[in-house]
C-alpha cells in the first residue's frame, strides 16, 4: 500500500470518517507522505529544509505523477515547507479520490446545520482498523522496519497520529520510534522533521 494511502486509513475513523487529528494534521502528514512516495521512488529527495528533483521519470501512480510534474514546473520552489503547505490544500481530497479509485472507500456526503462535509468511508471497515494494528505491532515489535514502514511511523509520531494507534502509551515505543526515524535515510529523516515543525507551526497559529 503506498504511504499515503496507509496515513489516510490510519488517519480516519474506520466507522464515519471522522478525522482522528485536527484536519490541518492530517493534511500536512498526508502532503509529506506524497512527498515521502516520491522519495522512495527516487524521483526527488530532500536535504534539510530543501527539495531537489532527481528524475522526471513519470511514477506508475497517477497522483505521484501529477504532483512530481507540477514540482518540475515550479521548480524555483524548493522549500519543503512550501510543497507541503501547497499539497497539503488537496491533499484529502486527492488521496481519498485514488482510495475510492481502487474500491477501497466510498465518497459521502454528510449534512450539519447549513453546510455539508466530505467524508471518504472503507467498504472494509476492516481495512483501517487492520492498518492500525499493522502499523502498532511494527513499532511494538523488535524486527527491523522496511523505509516505508518507518517513515510512515515518523510521519504518524509527527503529526500525533501515534497516541491513537499505540494504547496506554505502550513501554519503549516512543524510544522506538526516535530510534527508527533517526535510523531513517537522510532525505526521509529530514523529511518527517519538516513535517513535525510545519505541525507544531500549525498547532501555534491556530492557538494565537
Amino acid at each position: 500500500m503506498l504511504l499515503a494511502d496507509d496515513f489516510f486509513l490510519i488517519a480516519h475513523d474506520d466507522r464515519d470518517g471522522r478525522s482522528r487529528l485536527s484536519p490541518r494534521a492530517v493534511d500536512l502528514g498526508l502532503a509529506g507522505a506524497m512527498l515521502g512516495e516520491l522519495v522512495l521512488e527516487q524521483r526527488i529527495t530532500i536535504e534539510g529544509a530543501r527539495l531537489r528533483v532527481l528524475s522526471g521519470e513519470p511514477p506508475a501512480d497517477p497522483l505521484a505523477h501529477t504532483n512530481l510534474a507540477t514540482m518540475i514546473a515550479e521548480v524555483q520552489h524548493r522549500e519543503v515547507r512550501t510543497w507541503l503547505q501547497f499539497l497539503g490544500q488537496t491533499a484529502v481530497e486527492q488521496v481519498g479520490a485514488r482510495l475510492a479509485r481502487v474500491g477501497l472507500v466510498e465518497q459521502t456526503q454528510v449534512r450539519r446545520l447549513l453546510r455539508s462535509t466530505t467524508r471518504w468511508l472503507p467498504v472494509d471497515v476492516n481495512l483501517p482498523t487492520g492498518r492500525v494494528v499493522r502499523l502498532r505491532r511494527l513499532i511494538t515489535g523488535f524486527e527491523p522496519m522496511r523505509v516505508a514502514d518507518a517513515t510512515l511511523a515518523g510521519i504518524a509520531e509527527a503529526t500525533g497520529l501515534s497516541g491513537h494507534v499505540l494504547w496506554d502509551g505502550e513501554p519503549g515505543a516512543g524510544r522506538r520510534i526516535q530510534h527508527t526515524v533517526g535510523a531513517l535515510p537522510p532525505p526521509l529523516r529530514d523529511l518527517v522533521l519538516q513535517v513535525e515543525a510545519a505541525v507544531g507551526d500549525a498547532v501555534l497559529s491556530q492557538r494565537g
